[in-house]
């Protein structure tokens, strides 16, 4: 139970603190510029951009506005779009709040009039439908979804998640593009769910909050922020999930299997109420919840999650999958450690923000055609999977468009004293209030060193502090018009220089990147390679006919990944001893050595190919390797003794195997390809004549839900499986001998997986034949 000063205390906070003022209350160490004043220059990043706003504007308006027409009432001309925001699905709508503030976004980055004209075509429309209600209601769903929200009964998806997304696209239009409408809008939809919210008593209320509501806290709080309206205050802190909030602000650990997406947000609401009221305990929950996920919970490229939850803390190893690091997440990662690294300037937040950016964000845009991707895979033998233009709006596409609408954020920051550069990105920054305006050129990371030129109206005096990266532990260098800086302008993180600069002065920075190896926290030979903040993958030799590069609207349509088994004999700490530059190839490797031949490169460049992040790497004479041998003649052993055996998922295989069954389904997971059914389904495996054999059957050792199953021979039950968690982290094997009388006189059985009613047949991801131990 929670103790219930603390709940009090939080649920008083709005009232007691509704006349905040509409900035910030607490002292910022530093702010953000604006994004009309930081402009990229070529590189990656701008191409990133121009690639995403031909996307964007190649959308249909009629088609984003479908749902929202007809579900007002009014004349919806064109066709409606497919995957999430299909007639049917019930978080359509969800999009076209993402497509408005990527609109705004693209309008501030690039003053792209084009971009203002959609999203204010947008906003003029979707005010004619909530002109249409009546009541201030705006969704492309009905009213009738919040009677079922609020009943309880049979709930929709995730309405809430919904709105905020409209919400916040009428926010920033107004915020970036000056459009009052757009804030007219967003007060009628904040006055509808006040009226419904002011009749809900707060036990329910709580129940309600159980069902994913995205960031309807920080958008409500950043309208309280224009309107000064209590009101506001009061329905944002309605979305203060007590219950969530409470044992982080008490600094306890309550992440550990919950869905990462739906909380991200709130406490990136905590972090916006604790900007406006000064509530410390909002502070400590979000700066806590941060140090758990990032630290705690995250892998090498910034990512976090296996299946869209959280392991334990510090547990990573055995979390390898298909769907790992959904990119939502580390996009709701980067705008909360934006708001740690304004209050604190701690390096630590720009350091994880500059390695969960270049390994987790960039990288997931389809080159070309701006399509992008759900889940970035951890399990080796993957590929990345991009979605299609008009069939795919994952939440993850939403979020998507945004990452690459407003890349120019956190490059610079700004105080009374100076500007900061934090991540070495081509752009240049008008430091506007001083007439100063700085231009960063540099071809980071492809070389270690950026070049700053100053330009300023007359010689002003101010502090250029640029952030000295925890991954360059030795050589860093740092010049002012070709002169060294003495080792006393560096402390806390960074290079601290103030004088009095003059029209086209500049700074040369160089930080030498050394090859390093990020272990997981709980298996210190799993590793992951980084060349200073950058992630390196392996690339895979391809062995499947396709490389599918895009996926029908269908996030978990994975093809069967490349198979690698293999490991490194090497010191895991020193990756120099198994690896060595690739001739003529920047920031490329490649294996020496080894049994392997494997060249890795920067993961964001690696696009089509199968890859892979985490290795195991292992000393010779050392235990850990001598487990690996032991595995490998168990392995060896049980591969000798198999009479007959179906690949699972091998579609070959499959068929010779006589598959059969009904609502049957096969994927992949940890690199292994498993088939699952709620009913039944069945293979025919060869006996070679043979009365004394066994069945092999292959588990993931930490299933979840209800998988009761009874495996039948020849129709006769010979054992009755419930799957749990009898081996976290791993798989296992069981061994169910056969009764000689089901397999005499034939040379062929039938082998088949019955589910229990209400449960689910496997996943089974090894069926074979045996023959008894020797």
């Amino acid at each position: 139970m929670l103790p219930s000063l603390l709940i009090a205390g939080l649920a008083l906070a709005a009232g007691a603190l509704a006349s905040a003022a509409d900035k910030e209350v607490v002292p910022m160490n530093l702010h953000e510029f604006d994004l009309k004043d930081v402009r990229l220059l070529d590189g990656p990043c701008k191409s990133a951009v121009e690639t995403n706003r031909k996307y964007i504007l190649s959308l249909n308006p009629d088609s984003l506005l479908f749902n929202f027409r007809t579900t007002a009432g009014l004349p919806a001309p064109g066709r409606p779009y497919a995957g999430w925001e299909a007639p049917e699905i019930e978080v359509r709508g969800h999009f076209v709040g993402h497509y408005l503030s990527a609109c705004a976004m693209l309008y501030a980055a690039l003053g792209d009039e084009q971009c203002k004209q959609r999203g204010d075509f947008m906003v003029t429309e979707m005010a004619k439908c909530q002109a249409a209600h009546g009541n201030g209601y705006l969704s492309a769903f009905p009213e009738s979804f919040w009677d079922r929200l609020e009943g309880l009964e049979r709930p929709p998806w995730a309405p809430f998640y919904v709105i905020h997304k409209i919400m916040a696209g009428m926010y920033d239009m107004y915020r970036l593009c000056g459009n009052t409408q757009a804030l007219e809008v967003l007060k009628g939809m904040a006055g509808y769910f006040e009226r419904r919210s002011d009749r809900i008593s707060d036990a329910h209320w709580d129940r309600i909050l159980n069902v994913e509501y995205g960031g309807m806290s920080e958008v409500l709080h950043d309208l309280y922020s224009v309107t000064k309206d209590p009101k506001h205050l009061k329905l944002a802190h309605r979305f203060d999930k007590a219950a969530f909030l409470g044992p982080l602000a008490l600094e306890h650990d309550n992440l550990s299997g919950l869905h990462g997406n739906t909380h991200i947000p709130i406490v990136i609401g905590a972090a916006r109420h604790y900007e406006l009221t000064g509530d410390e305990r909002y502070r400590t929950a979000a700066t806590y919840f941060w140090k758990q996920v990032a630290e705690a919970r995250s892998y090498a490229t910034g990512g976090s999650t296996e299946g869209e939850a959280w392991p334990e803390p510090y547990k990573l190893a055995g979390t390898f999958a298909h769907h790992n690091h959904e990119t939502c997440k580390t996009y709701n990662m980067l705008r909360l450690t934006r708001y740690l690294y304004r209050w604190t300037a701690e390096p630590k937040y720009a350091e994880f923000y500059e390695r969960a950016f270049f390994n987790g964000i960039l990288g997931t845009q389809q080159p070309g055609t701006g399509q992008l991707m759900y889940y970035v895979p951890m399990a080796t033998g993957y590929r990345r999977l991009f979605g299609t233009a008009d069939s795919a709006f994952w939440c993850c596409y939403g979020t998507g468009v945004e990452n690459w609408a407003k890349t120019a954020e956190g490059i610079y920051y700004y105080d009374n004293d100076g500007i900061t550069v934090s991540l070495f990105i081509p752009s240049v920054v008008e430091w506007r209030q001083k007439g100063v305006r700085l231009e960063q050129h540099t071809v980071f990371p492809d070389e270690p060193s950026t070049k700053l030129t100053i330009h300023c109206e007359r010689p002003t005096e101010f502090t250029v502090r640029i952030r000295v990266p925890l991954w360059c532990t030795h050589g860093y260098v740092v010049k002012v018009n070709g002169d060294s800086v003495g080792a006393d302008a560096i402390s806390e993180g960074y290079a601290n220089l103030r004088r009095v600069w003059s029209d086209g002065d500049t700074i040369e920075a160089v930080m030498p990147m050394t090859l390093r190896t990020m272990p997981l926290p709980d298996d210190a030979n799993m590793v992951a390679v980084l060349y200073g903040p950058i992630v390196l993958a392996g690339v895979l030799k391809e062995t499947l006919p396709e490389k599918p590069s895009q996926n029908s609207g269908n996030m978990h349509g994975f093809a069967p990944p490349v198979s690698f088994d293999g490991y490194f004999l090497a010191d895991p700490t020193k990756p120099s001893e198994w690896l060595r530059p690739a001739q003529g190839a920047p920031l490329e490797y490649e294996t020496v050595g080894q049994e392997h031949s494997i060249r890795f490169r920067p993961f964001y460049k690696v696009v089509e190919e199968p890859y892979g992040i985490y290795w195991r790497v292992v000393q010779k004479g050392s235990p850990q390797y001598q487990e690996i041998l032991d595995r490998e003649a168990e392995s060896k052993a049980l591969d000798a003794r198999v009479v007959d055996e179906v690949l699972i998922g091998n579609d070959e295989s499959e068929r010779a195997h006589g598959l059969q069954g009904e609502r049957t389904a096969s994927g992949t997971y940890h690199g292994k390809v498993w088939r699952h059914t709620d009913s039944w389904f069945s293979y025919s495996l060869q006996t070679k004549g043979r009365t004394d054999l066994v069945l092999l059957c292959t588990y993931w050792g930490g299933e979840g839900g209800n998988r009761r199953f009874d495996i039948l021979v020849e129709d006769k039950v010979i054992a009755s499986p419930s799957l749990g968690r009898q081996a976290p982290g791993k798989f296992y094997d069981v061994e169910y001998p056969i009764p000689p009388e089901l397999l005499q006189g034939r040379d062929k059985v039938t082998i088949k997986f019955q589910a229990k009613p209400d449960n689910t047949a496997g996943g089974i991801f090894r069926c074979a034949l045996l023959r008894p131990k020797d």
